[in-house]
């Protein structure tokens, strides 16, 4: 399979079959705090709503949905000018502590935070505002553990094995662990670098035999919450829409898991970094068969839009 592909130049290549265009944000159009929108990337999705297009935001930032508005209208991008809506893991994990929709008991309805918050972000507790839990004092009193954004001392770190002892330590509570981004990398940094996120947390916590349920792409539920935006805005067939990311794991695998064709942008994101380690071919020879796009692009747009 991996031999035989074509790389397209960017989504203005291949998006005029379709009506509506799903973006994540990481790695698409979005380079990290540091950076902002890539080059390009804020005309291009101009470019895709003058056309007709309903262009929609699916990310796995922990983040409210206004917090992440109120930073793209800081570099410049702009509901009903450049998207039509955002949906954020954050924002759907608000909504399942509220109705109390997640897949184990919670019977104290305390959680444990598995790390202290990270400085840069806005605190995890705000996702439990509106709702029956609290944070515990103690690890003992918790029905689960949160994943925040994973750091020490404040600062990013590359390999995901410098937060194995706390995993372990964790995983002596037996407790279960919630995991809103499922993201194992994200690009933050001036050049973006890929740095340890939550999904790289809960994969080790996974490995050491603990139990994790995640909120955010891949899983069906907030494709489902995109499919009926579109639906909302006159959409109603997920093959009349494309999934435009950057990890295959996630972007692809969730996509195609509610019929919604995909593709894959290789000089942008967590793709070009696996291609630069191993070269194209084998990064996408390691690709799982539903993970597999339905396209290729080099990048959103280019950089001369």
């Amino acid at each position: 399979m991996a031999s035989n592909f074509s790389i397209f130049p960017n989504l203005a290549s291949i998006a005029s079959p379709f009506k509506g265009i799903l973006l994540d944000a990481y790695g698409v159009f979005w380079a990290g705090g540091t950076t902002g929108v890539y080059p390009g990337a804020k005309e291009a999705m101009e470019q895709l709503i003058s056309e007709g297009k309903i262009v929609g935001i699916l990310s796995n930032s922990t983040q409210r949905v206004e917090k992440e508005k109120a930073k793209f209208r800081f570099h410049g991008l702009f509901e009903g000018e450049h998207y039509h809506f955002l949906i954020t893991s954050g924002e759907v994990a608000t909504q399942m502590f509220r109705e109390e929709q997640l897949p184990f008991k919670t019977p104290h309805k305390k959680y444990w935070l598995h790390d202290r918050p990270h400085p840069n972000y806005s605190s995890p507790h705000l996702l439990f505002s509106e709702t029956a839990y609290s944070e515990a004092k103690k690890i003992e009193e918790a029905d689960f553990i949160y994943v925040t954004i994973p750091h020490l001392n404040g600062e990013d770190q590359i390999d995901p094995l410098v937060f194995q002892d706390t995993i372990l330590h964790l995983k002596r509570s037996g407790l279960p662990m919630v995991c809103a981004n499922p993201d194992r990398f994200a690009h933050e940094g001036a050049p973006p670098r890929p740095v340890v996120r939550q999904g790289s947390i809960a994969a080790l916590y996974e490995e050491a035999g603990g139990e994790v349920c995640y909120i955010g792409k891949p899983s069906p539920p907030v494709y489902r919450r995109a499919l009926a935006r579109f639906h909302e805005l006159g959409i109603g067939a997920a093959t009349d829409i494309l999934m435009v990311g950057d990890t295959p794991e996630t972007d692809s695998r969730g996509a195609h898991g509610v019929g919604m064709p995909c593709a894959l942008v290789t000089q942008t994101g967590i793709l070009s970094e696996r291609i630069k380690q191993s070269g194209i071919e084998k990064a996408i020879e390691q690709f799982e068969p539903d993970d597999y796009p339905n396209f290729f692009i080099e990048r959103l747009a280019n950089h001369d839009l």
